[in-house]
């Protein structure tokens, strides 16, 4: 219950004297403590993206935190998921999570769903939270993510990231934007980002970012970031916030026979544009035939997008990408300036 009747809810001693720091905060006080007391918040997901959440809201005071998540700790996680060591490898991560976060606040409990979500579970789990915080890394459960908080009419606190880059965005608050808006929920794939590199500063600043805008729901702070995704760049300092509108999506996710027939129709069109993104490295290794290379980090630049523009009536544009989260970054971003574009791999 986001508005629960504060004047029922009891702070102890303990409370006071826990809290106090944050409890004199203009923007929190008595009542946004209470309300934090009283939450109850879904994680999806126990890795890079989820610790730093975990973590904060413990230590905050929310009263109910559930975890979801299947997988186990492996030693390549601990370069990115502080929450765990090596004592916890082969251990799933939900219980070791639990057992950390005890030792950060006894008070929280935590709620541990050891199994993936998927369509059959999905509104029985998510029915009994208040917000829902999306830390996965595959279309394929955020789509579930999405229709069942659409559905249940369950905030969605969203965020993805990619090496040094990231965005994140809030779904379904106050009649805002859905998760339709920033990508299309039509994606057909199973692909993740655990092919890609990811440096565990970047999932704690995502992370903490998505902690902050969870805890600003709660207290019921203005909500500045509505209709919004944040887009990050760390390894430029850039961060952007982009307005993203309710409209038709100017995403086509094509299937395998339209994959193949746009690439045949490529080799004999000059209209279309088949766009890979790569860094410089990975597209002198290996590329398509008569693709371009844009790299993730120049979607964020002007003349990019000006570029893009200037030939989306001519021309069809194709981005080619086979890493999810960066295909969901730059076509987020295409879909900001109204441009065109379908997906292929």
């Amino acid at each position: 219950m986001l508005n629960p009747p504060t004047n029922l809810i009891k702070l102890s001693p303990k409370d006071l004297l826990r809290y106090s720091k944050q409890i004199v905060i203009e923007n929190i006080n008595i009542e946004g403590q209470k309300r934090i007391k009283k939450s109850k918040i879904l994680i999806i997901g126990a890795g890079g993206l989820s610790c730093p959440i975990m973590m904060y809201l413990t230590g905050s005071g929310i009263g109910h935190l559930g975890v979801i998540d299947s997988d186990k700790v492996e030693i390549s996680n601990l370069n990115r998921q502080l929450l765990y060591n090596e004592i916890h490898l082969n251990k799933l991560k939900t219980v070791s999570a639990q057992s950390q976060l005890h030792k950060i606040n006894r008070d929280c409990k935590i709620i541990t769903h050891k199994y993936q979500l998927n369509k059959t579970n999905s509104k029985e789990i998510i029915k009994y939270y208040d917000i829902i915080i999306d830390t996965t890394d595959n279309f394929e459960t955020r789509n579930v993510i999405y229709e069942t908080c659409y559905e249940l009419s369950k905030i969605y606190v969203y965020g993805a990231v990619d090496n040094f880059s990231g965005q994140m965005s809030i779904f379904n608050y106050k009649d805002g934007i859905q998760y339709k808006d920033l990508y299309s929920k039509n994606i057909n794939t199973s692909q993740n980002c655990n092919v890609n590199g990811i440096m565990g500063i970047t999932t704690s600043y995502l992370g903490t970012l998505q902690a902050i805008e969870t805890t600003k729901i709660i207290i019921g702070y203005k909500q500045k970031l509505n209709n919004s995704v944040i887009l990050c760049d760390l390894i430029n300092v850039q961060i952007k916030i982009k307005k993203i509108y309710r409209q038709k999506n100017y995403t086509k996710i094509i299937s395998k026979n339209q994959n193949k027939a746009i690439k045949e129709k490529h080799y004999g069109n000059n209209n279309l544009i088949l766009i890979e993104i790569k860094d410089n490295k990975e597209f002198l290794k290996k590329h398509k035939a008569k693709s371009i290379n844009i790299p993730l980090k120049a979607f964020k630049l002007y003349r990019t997008i000006e570029f893009l523009k200037k030939y989306r009536n001519e021309n069809s544009l194709s981005i080619c990408c086979n890493t999810l989260d960066r295909a969901s970054i730059v076509s987020s971003i295409l879909n900001v300036h109204q441009i065109k574009h379908n997906l292929t791999k």
